[in-house]
């Protein structure tokens, strides 16, 4: 059966500020989170909010745990450390939002969420059982509470779509993701929608494709000889709420900047690598090239 979590946050959103706060810490100190109390003095929150920090950086791909309780900065965290430690761009926080988004063993419930759960507009509770039934076939003997799960529920919603008092930084509904417009609230009502267009950078579809023609199966370090429009969309779909239309025009713009070949002709529908690097190189052009 798969790894799961559920829960892990301790029932603490991610705040406005706290990975920025866990990016500087963790690069000074790689023993950061053995001791509780002197941890929370280091990150300045309260000693039950430091397990919650914690788990963000895990399941958000900026942390790696090593023996003896040691935790480095990921090839990810120390890219943000370098060039947007506060999360001012909005690529940085579509990076972010991507990689919980794929974590199936530290973020099942997410991973569940913008994979398996394609629907445009539920509540809460339309939410749970559909969410409960994926949740079971990763498990042995339903090893998970209810609670768990509708804890995680209500983090994930209210993460991305409350905005919080613009007033009070220190708001604890404040959180940083809000800001992508994925979701609305409205009453009972959750939402989702395509993001504004104007915040939504075309490098962000470039990563998702890197990722994709880097995951060559055969293992020798080759990348794809071609992906299909088809694979991509249904990522920008579930993952970003693009139409297939936001979709082909982002594509259309890598292609005429040479990153890639799109062919639609005879029914092939196909993306072919041009001048396509890594996804961390990837993530370095845009944060050098971005002004």
């Amino acid at each position: 059966m798969a790894k799961i979590r559920i829960r892990g946050h301790e029932s603490f959103m991610v705040r406005e500020g706290w990975l920025s706060k866990g990016l500087i810490c963790v690069a000074g100190d790689n023993f950061l989170f053995r001791n509780v109390i002197l941890a929370a003095e280091k990150l300045e929150i309260g000693v039950n909010m430091v397990k919650s920090i914690r788990y963000w950086m895990l399941a958000f791909g900026l942390m790696e745990e090593r023996k003896s309780n040691g935790v480095f900065l990921s090839d990810l965290g120390l890219k943000l450390l370098k060039y947007d430690c506060y999360l001012e761009d909005s690529f940085s926080l579509w990076l972010l939002h991507s990689n919980i988004a794929k974590n199936k063993e530290k973020a099942t419930t997410w991973y569940i969420f913008f994979n398996k759960y394609i629907i445009n507009e539920f509540s809460k509770e339309q939410l749970f059982l559909p969410l409960k039934r994926e949740l079971i076939t990763y498990t042995e003997n339903n090893d998970f509470a209810d609670g768990s799960l509708k804890s995680d529920i209500d983090i994930l919603l209210n993460m991305y779509s409350k905005q919080g008092d613009d007033d009070d930084p220190e708001d604890k509904n404040r959180c940083p993701f809000a800001r992508l417009g994925i979701i609305k609230n409205e009453g009972d009502a959750y939402i989702r929608q395509q993001p504004r267009l104007n915040r939504f950078n075309d490098y962000v579809i470039l990563y998702e494709l890197s990722c994709e023609f880097q995951d060559d199966e055969s293992g020798n370090g080759a990348i794809k000889e071609s992906v299909s429009i088809d694979k991509i969309a249904e990522t920008a779909f579930n993952i970003y709420n693009l139409t297939r239309v936001s979709i082909n025009t982002i594509l259309d713009r890598l292609d005429n900047e040479e990153y890639i070949r799109v062919d639609r002709t005879a029914g092939l529908d196909v993306i072919y690598p041009l001048n396509i690097k890594k996804p961390l190189e990837v993530i370095e052009e845009y944060y050098t090239n971005r002004h």
